[in-house]
């Protein structure tokens, strides 16, 4: 995992035990956690270095909100992950290996800050492999912010809020953007519709790839052909609307021919019995 944290001075720690010791009142005694709201979301950024102020909230998900953000006069996107209304639930007897050090914490933001640093990387990732996503910028604590897609301060559609005018090579185009994200940065979306792809200068960018699983020697190939699998057909299903109708499995099984970690490549022969039906 990368560790991009700009507003890391090691004289005085990383920003999240700068937090913690800000809502304690020192470096011991007991921080009282609440969720930021925007005034304190603005402050952090700005403190932070991650923008030079935050215009307004755009939108709000299952575990982050998305706001409006400035970089001097350049628009971009700040994410904060939030500590308490948010699937992702830290047990306070086992708690949470951090990333970083390998070591337990049982302190929400330690959680929340590794979930932001992994969807930094998988977009990094992406990036990297020509996939036409958000740029990754930078990241602090629980947030991160990226490129904006759109014009000056309009965003860009998702693809189910707009009319297309060649819609088999926009279909075309994005399993080759999805085949980019597999096959070359080695993730599966696990998410994909006409929802969480945006029609930007007659281009589909794929968006939200938090719940994005890398597909490695470790991985459980079963399940990620079930993601593919359940991908495809999102994108197929809005497709036909437009009259087009293609092969799913034919295209699963592009994906498959390109790639499937070397040691993972018998892994129907070794399926139990029934998996398949799933």
């Amino acid at each position: 995992m990368s560790r991009v944290d700009k507003f890391n001075p090691l004289a005085k720690g990383s920003a999240i035990d700068q937090k913690r010791d800000s809502l304690r009142g020192g470096t011991s005694g007991k921080a009282v956690m609440s969720e930021p709201q925007f005034d304190e979301i603005r402050r952090d950024a700005i403190n932070f270095g991650l923008a030079t102020d935050v215009l307004y909230p755009m939108s709000a998900g299952k575990e982050a909100s998305i706001f409006l953000a400035l970089w001097n006069t350049h628009p971009i996107i700040l994410k904060a992950y939030r500590l308490w209304a948010t699937p992702h639930k830290l047990s306070t007897t086992k708690g949470h290996i951090r990333e970083s050090s390998g070591k337990k914490t049982r302190w929400i933001l330690g959680l929340i800050e590794d979930i932001a640093v992994a969807e930094f990387d998988i977009l990094q990732n992406c990036y990297n492999a020509g996939v036409r996503v958000p740029t990754p910028i930078s990241r602090v604590a629980n947030y991160l912010t990226m490129r904006f897609i759109g014009d000056e301060e309009t965003p860009a559609p998702q693809l189910r809020e707009v009319a297309l005018q060649d819609p088999e090579a926009v279909l075309n185009e994005i399993f080759d953007q999805y085949l980019l994200m597999y096959r070359d940065a080695h993730y599966v979306h696990g998410d994909l519709s006409a929802y969480n792809i945006l029609w930007w200068r007659n281009k589909p960018w794929i968006i939200d790839v938090p719940q994005s699983e890398a597909v490695n020697k470790w991985s459980d190939m079963n399940k990620v052909e079930l993601v593919l699998r359940r991908d495809i057909c999102n994108v197929l299903r809005y497709f036909e609307s437009y009259g087009i109708e293609r092969d799913s499995e034919q295209i699963l099984n592009i994906f498959l021919d390109a790639y499937i970690p070397e040691n993972l490549r018998n892994y129907r022969e070794l399926r139990k019995e029934g998996l398949e039906l799933l």
